[in-house]
This record gives C-alpha cells, structure tokens and sequence, in this order.
C-alpha cells in the first residue's frame, strides 16, 4: 500500500501505537499514514493539512495505493477541527517546534487521555520541550534520527496534568524521565548543536554582543555529551 519512508519519518511511524486511530497534521504527500497502514499499524488515518494542494497530492497516493477507504481528507488549519473522531495518534512532523506548541495551545482536546503525540520539530526543539513541560505534557520517549546529512528528535508526549518548569539544559538535552531511541544518533544530534551553538556565540562575541546565557548551556552540553 505504502511505499517506504525515510529515516526521518520511519523514527515518527515507530513512536504510533499498534491498532491506532492516527491524524496525521500538515500531510503534505500522506507518506507516513500510507505507510502505517500497510503495515498494519493504523486502523484508520486522517490527513489534514492548511492548503488544498498537499490534500490533492495526498488523495492521489491514497487513491494509487488503494487505501482510499480507510482514509479521510480534512483541509483545515492545525488540529481543532479533528476532535471527537476517535483519533488516538496525531502526528506532527516538519514543522518548527514553536509552530507545533501553537497547534497544540489552540487544540484543547489534545489533552484528553489516552491520547498520544508524536512531535518531529525541525527547529526551536528546546522551545517545544518547555512548552510541553510547562503546559502538563510529559514526554514518554525521545527518538533520534538521521536522514540526508542532517539529524532528527521525535517526541512522543502524552498529557499528565502535572505542569513543571524544566531547566535551560533539560530543554536542549531532554529530562531524565524520557525513554530515548537510537543512542549513537542522539549523540550526533548533540554534536551538531553544540557546533550550531558554537558559531552562534562566536559571531556574537565577534560583534561584540556576549550572551553569557547561550555560552553557558553550550558549556553544559558539552559536559553533559560526555557522559553518553
């Protein structure tokens, strides 16, 4: 049914539970709901995205690989049309991660139990870690990934009720309490950060602009990656 995904996605499609009701967020091609259901994942899937053209793309797939029965099509802007469905799993991937809080904050059924959250930030991932933490979310498992060149951290969350402040580092590296996936991509992961951190407070100090605060983390991080 569903062709075969990236590293990237396939580290999202490990995180949604067997037998589930999935609502994929910004489809774009439906690649990742295919793929769970023909693998037999998925019982049922939901592909939404903001703009029609990805919806077309999506239903023309869905169409090809003969799933046309067990999915819907909502065109629609984040997750608030998508409540009281029976969904289980929703899917967020190749977004920023303060755009993926943003879809959250304005979806409150997002925090009903039983429902599970898998989060794929491209970006501003350390701002995605606090919101959850902050907003009663706890995140259950932390997968990395690494697809053409770059690497990749998947959050499954779930909402506990329990709103808690993380710190700076936690935010970066993940809290204790998380399951983390894939070892050796985690560290790379990190590796890129601290280069990433690195020249950003160096053109900084070049111009003249110390953030004593960034260089502070990037120092813990690398103490932290050495103990991995």
């Amino acid at each position: 049914m569903g062709g075969a995904l990236n590293a990237r996605l396939h580290s999202a499609a490990e995180l949604v539970g067997q037998g589930a009701v999935l609502a994929d967020i910004g489809t774009d091609h439906a690649y990742l709901p295919l793929f769970l259901l023909s693998e037999g994942r998925i019982t049922y899937a939901f592909a939404s995205d903001i703009n029609e053209g990805p919806l077309a793309s999506a239903r023309k797939n869905a169409a090809a690989c003969g799933a046309g029965e067990k999915m819907s099509f909502i065109l629609t802007d984040g997750a608030r049309a998508l409540s009281g469905k029976g969904i289980t799993d929703y899917t967020v991937c190749g977004m920023g991660g303060e755009l993926i809080a943003d879809i959250i904050d304005r979806a409150p059924h997002l925090r009903d139990a039983g429902i599970r959250l898998i989060l794929q930030p491209m970006s501003r991932q350390e701002k995605l870690r606090a919101y959850l933490y902050s907003h009663g979310f706890e995140i259950i498992t932390e997968s990395y990934s690494f697809d053409a060149g770059k690497y990749y951290v998947c959050f499954e969350a779930r909402y506990s009720g329990k709103c808690r402040e993380i710190s700076d580092l936690e935010s970066h590296i993940g809290t204790e309490n998380a399951k983390f996936v894939n070892k050796d991509c985690q560290k790379g992961y990190l590796e890129a950060k601290i280069a990433s951190m690195t020249r950003s407070v160096n053109g900084k100090a070049e111009a003249g602009k110390q953030d004593y605060a960034e260089a502070k983390i990037l120092d813990e991080i690398k103490k932290y990656i050495k103990t991995l």
